[in-house]
């Protein structure tokens, strides 16, 4: 496999090794891992972890790549607060939640932290299209998003954290936080008080 049949036969910036293998099945599979590895040595190509690959000059969304790079998860936290403008900071790495093991990843296009969050808390995600592929992503609903984030950062005042709730539905807020420990949506029913 040379890069321009790679080029002309992947039309996506994103993919994983063993769609590379399902289109060179003349080439083991040794030596499609080989001349990947070759092309990321080039420059062609960025390894976001093992299996996983972009174009180097490929656009793609952050949040796309959260979700690829770790499953299950979702955007969530402060990534998703920033994403909504409930917070105004501009988060540095994607934050994301999972009902698997907390994992960072730090790659090429960012730094990625999944923390855990219990089985029973993982919900109020909807999906949304990126705006510069054919890719969508996972993201926490800005309600959800907040409680998450008072719960997995055991944030206990949120008058320091300039959080902006004007934009929050209340009724799903609440409807999604009795599920949570009752301490989250003290701090939250705090905030709204001020």
């Amino acid at each position: 496999m040379k890069i321009i049949e790679l080029l002309g036969r992947v039309n996506i910036p994103l993919f994983f090794d063993y769609q590379i293998e399902r289109m060179f099945p003349d080439e083991s599979k040794h030596q499609v891992n080989v001349q990947l590895a070759r092309f990321v040595r080039a420059g062609v190509l960025m390894r976001l972890k093992r299996g996983l690959y972009v174009f180097s000059h490929g656009k793609i969304d952050e949040m796309v790549l959260a979700n690829f790079i770790y499953r299950p998860s979702y955007v969530s936290l402060e990534s998703a607060l920033n994403y909504y403008g409930i917070i105004p900071d501009v988060v540095g790495n994607v934050t994301s939640v999972s009902p698997v093991t907390t994992r960072n990843f730090r790659t090429g296009r960012g730094v990625f932290i999944y923390s855990k969050i219990a089985g029973d808390l993982y919900f109020g995600r909807q999906t949304v299209k990126d705006s510069d592929s054919e890719f969508y992503f996972s993201i926490a609903e800005a309600e959800k998003a907040l409680l998450d984030y008072v719960y997995i950062r055991k944030i206990r005042d949120l008058s320091d954290q300039r959080v902006d709730l004007s934009g929050i539905d209340r009724k799903k807020l609440i409807k999604y936080g009795k599920i949570f420990p009752a301490r989250v949506m003290r701090t939250i029913n705090e905030q709204y008080r001020q």
